[in-house]
This record gives C-alpha cells, sequence and structure tokens, in this order.
C-alpha cells in the first residue's frame, strides 16, 4: 500500500508534561521526519516553550495548556481533585486529556492526529485506508471505570469488544467537535471538563476514571460507525512495543532508533514509570555498537541474524509482517 498518497490532510497534537520533555522532543522530530502533517501543535506550559522553539521547525505551533480553555486550567483539576479525594495527583493525566479534546476548536485541518509525547515513530505509517477511512490500531484493554463515565456523560455504552486506546489516535475534528457540545449541553451551566470529573465514580477518581480514546472511539462508532475500520492487512498493521525504556533507557539516541527500526518495530513508548536495569541498559547499547560493526564486514555480517533475533525473543517483540 502506497504511503500518503491523497490522504486527508491533518494536523498533529502532543501534550507534553515536564518529565517529558526531552523525550517530546525527540518524538518531535522524528514525527517531523515521517509523518506529513500541516501542522504539529505542542501543548505544554509556556515554561517549556524556549526548549521547542529551539528545534526551529517551521510548522511548530507552541500551545500555553493554561488558556486553551477559558474557565479551566491545571489548577481547576487538582483543585476539584483535592476536594473530593483529598489527592491532587492525578491532575494532570485527566488534564492533558482534556486538552487533547478542547484543541479540535482550533484545529484548522479536518484530521489531527493525537501522539503520545513518549512514542517515538521510526517509520512512515498510514493513518488512513484508500477510501479516507480512519484506520485504527485496536488494542485488548477493558478497563470498566472508562465505560461507566462514558455511558454517564453521553449515555453511550461500550460498543466494541476491543479497546480504542493505543499511543495515538486520528481524530475528525468536526466529530470532535460535535462530542463537545453534547458534553457541553449535557453539563449545562458548568464548563465541560467539570461534568466529566463529577460524573468519574470516587472510587476511581484516584487512578484511571476516564479514557479520551475510549470515549472519542465509541462515539465515532456509534455515529460515524463507516469513517474508520481495523487495521487488518499486514501492510496496516502495526509492530509496536510500550518497553522502549526497559531496553534502552529513558533516552534513545539515534543509533538506539535506528536499530529498532531494522527489529521492525513502527514506533516505540519510553516510559518513565518502568523499573529499568542500568547494566542490562548498558549491555544492550554495547550490543548494538556490534550490531552496526558486524554490518560493515561482509563476513561476519550474518551474526547479526542472531542478535536480532535474540533481542526479538528477550523482549518479546513482533516480526516484521511485511
Amino acid at each position: 500500500m502506497q504511503l500518503f498518497i491523497n490522504n486527508p490532510n491533518y494536523d498533529i497534537v502532543i501534550c507534553v508534561g515536564p518529565q517529558h520533555i526531552e523525550i517530546a522532543k525527540i518524538v518531535i522530530n522524528q514525527v517531523k521526519l515521517f509523518f506529513q502533517a500541516q501542522q504539529i501543535y505542542v501543548i505544554t506550559n509556556p515554561s517549556h516553550f524556549e526548549k521547542f522553539q529551539a528545534l526551529n521547525l517551521n510548522n511548530l505551533l507552541l500551545i500555553n495548556e493554561n488558556k486553551l480553555f477559558d474557565q479551566f486550567n491545571f489548577q481547576s483539576v487538582a483543585d476539584f481533585l483535592k476536594r473530593k479525594i483529598a489527592n491532587g495527583d492525578r491532575a494532570g493525566w485527566y488534564f492533558q486529556q482534556f486538552l487533547k479534546m478542547e484543541v479540535s476548536k482550533i484545529i484548522q485541518s479536518d484530521y489531527y492526529l493525537i501522539w503520545d509525547a513518549d512514542t517515538i515513530p521510526l517509520k512512515p505509517i498510514n493513518f488512513f485506508d484508500q477510501k479516507d477511512k480512519v484506520l485504527i490500531h485496536k488494542s485488548e484493554e477493558n478497563h470498566k471505570p472508562y465505560f461507566e463515565t462514558l455511558e454517564h456523560i453521553l449515555s453511550i455504552k461500550k460498543t466494541v469488544n476491543y479497546s480504542f486506546i493505543s499511543e495515538h489516535f486520528m481524530v475528525q475534528t468536526k466529530l470532535m467537535q460535535k462530542m463537545l457540545l453534547e458534553l457541553s449541553t449535557n453539563a449545562e451551566n458548568q464548563v465541560w471538563p467539570y461534568y466529566i470529573l463529577e460524573n468519574i465514580a470516587t472510587k476511581d477518581m484516584a487512578l484511571s476514571g476516564f479514557s479520551e480514546y475510549e470515549t472519542y472511539g465509541n462515539f465515532l462508532k456509534s455515529t460515524c460507525p463507516d469513517a474508520f475500520r481495523l487495521r487488518t492487512s499486514a501492510s496496516e498493521l502495526l509492530n509496536t512495543t510500550r518497553n522502549g525504556s526497559m531496553i534502552l533507557g529513558t533516552l534513545p539516541n539515534t543509533k538506539d532508533l535506528n536499530f529498532l527500526e531494522i527489529l521492525g518495530l513502527h514506533y516505540a513508548t519510553f516510559e518513565i514509570w518502568q523499573d529499568l536495569n542500568p547494566k542490562k541498559i548498558k549491555a544492550n547499547r554495547r550490543r548494538i555498537a556490534l550490531f552496526f560493526f558486524f554490518k560493515k564486514i561482509p563476513l561476519i555480517r550474518s551474526l547479526n541474524n542472531l542478535l536480532v533475533k535474540n533481542f526479538r525473543k528477550t523482549y518479546s517483540l513482533p516480526r516484521p509482517l511485511y
């Protein structure tokens, strides 16, 4: 399947918290390299703007996370959680989800790609099929509180036997705007994020009581089921890993990324909360250095096949699909 031939226009949206500044800079450069986006929106605190301006990208737009809403910001979420459960630690986690939704009101393209700030693309990816349907990368997650909140706020039940949660989602701008209008109508005199927060069960609020991916995905299925389809063919399926940090630490270099691409991955997520083993990471980097050394010597280049096979087995990485 050819990439990017007459695809609909789209922008990219990346929400960046203070813990992801450095990895996000790598992500943005890789996004620029591999994806055909019109604009790259980075939503973050203005104290971080200078770090992203240094990237010198002409299609990079920096959005103040505390100015996107008229009457709502990070502190609003933190204050709400402190009143409800006396703990505001999850404020950033909820707030970034709301930002990814509210940004639809300023997006100019027909679509925008939500992309996680700790997920590095390694090669071009097509997000539409030849009929301009959005391609969905499904997962097997099934967290009950997400769907309880969904039913409370939109009167929609889970409509599929899979999860819409992955590290990205191609959103139809007008449909997200339609969903926000419905949420605002249901919220009456409230700003819609307060309405969502109030409909999360108190027992779930301290952990994970809402998912923007599951909410929008099930709204999409309920209102425009013909606008998307699951990735099915070998040329559409994506090979991914969420264990990038376990393999290479939380800040990979160019050679690391080249090796992950050689392993057949489309993208890798580098989560900061994973337990890291510095000795294993150092050993992996030595093996990668050997891999690129062997590539230069035809007589021992075949050893690389064993090295790659060992990496895949150790970290349960899928083989390339095509």
